[in-house]
């Protein structure tokens, strides 16, 4: 690859453009929209998912013991015996709840995922906080005596914790559809409340389809939003396993000590002679654009300067 090729790919000018594509939500397509509202509205169809707050050992689930100090305790152990669809839910909750001290917490996990992911385990920062006990948590995420993990006991809450959906602010009925808008939901992720409303409308025996449908706005233009992008691996090839070697120590100093970071070195054929391919992974999209630039500059024999190329595009150099 080319130095100016290296150099459209940093600046975007290739696949470097972000791709977007639709978002969906959950709609149900009855066969009677009345009964199945009358459905929603019945707690005994919600099953395993309905809590009632009349119960004292269910109002301490969902707002912790009534005295502060054995909050945390609580918190822990509360943790611990979630499903991970639960452990996600309850991030999303505290998310919404707390979002500065959440922030805090994602950073204070920084350094145990990164382990994690050094070790070979595949995810992101909130599925390494699943295989978590609870006592090993950020402990911005538990806050002070408990207060970022469960929520007030205020009588909004008695009543948006006890999981009834309510027409027009968990859902809405277009047409022969009711529409569950994912952010409006007590129920989340998009798996757990697809399991939930399944449970209601098999208890209310309708008939029914769970749908996808595309998320509109106000306007009822089709909401898009970024890909997720997947950096690929890096690959430099040599004739030798000490310029492997060389090649590998290069990099290291060019993005430094990143414990995600995999070298791996494996013997390749190339028109018949044997040479030896280092793979580089486990590394962000701006370390592998530094990468491909140190590559470009490895192989021209040139020393090139990324941030120095930066900064004089940028004033028009």
């Amino acid at each position: 690859m080319k130095l100016t090729d290296i150099l459209r790919e940093v600046e975007g000018e290739e696949d470097g453009m972000k791709q977007v594509k639709a978002q969906y939500d959950l709609a149900i397509q009855p066969t009677d929209i009345p009964a199945t509202l009358d459905a929603l509205d019945n707690i005994d169809n919600y099953g395993i998912y309905a809590q009632n707050l009349r119960d004292p050992k269910a109002i301490q689930k969902a707002f912790g013991p009534s005295i502060p100090a054995q909050k945390t305790r609580a918190a822990w152990n509360d943790w611990t015996e979630r499903s991970n669809d639960a452990k996600g839910f309850k991030l999303i909750d505290i998310k919404k709840r707390a979002p500065e001290d959440y922030e805090k917490a994602m950073e204070q996990a920084k350094a145990g995922y990164e382990k994690w992911y050094a070790e070979g385990n595949d995810g992101d920062v909130e599925e390494y906080l699943y295989t978590l006990e609870g006592k090993e948590l950020p402990k911005d995420l538990i806050g002070r005596y408990g207060k970022n993990y469960f929520p007030l006991k205020t009588p909004d809450n008695l009543k948006k914790y006890a999981g009834r959906l309510e027409q027009n602010v968990h859902f809405m009925v277009k047409g022969d559809k009711i529409i569950f808008p994912l952010e409006n939901s007590p129920y989340k992720p998009k798996p757990y409340l697809q399991k939930v409303m399944k449970t209601i409308m098999d208890n209310s025996g309708l008939e029914y389809n769970i749908i996808d449908v595309e998320k509109t706005d106000d306007r009822g233009e089709v909401i898009k939003k970024p890909e997720k992008k997947v950096t690929p691996p890096l690959s430099a090839t040599a004739d030798t396993l000490d310029k492997v070697e060389k090649i590998r120590s290069q990099f290291q100093k060019e993005i430094g000590d990143v414990p995600s970071a995999k070298y791996t070195t494996e013997p390749v054929d190339v028109d018949g002679k044997r040479k030896y391919k280092l793979v580089v992974t486990g590394i962000s999209p701006d370390q592998r654009q530094k990468l491909l630039i140190k590559k470009a500059s490895l192989k021209e024999g040139v020393e090139f300067d990324l941030d120095l190329y930066l900064m004089q595009k940028r004033a028009g150099l």
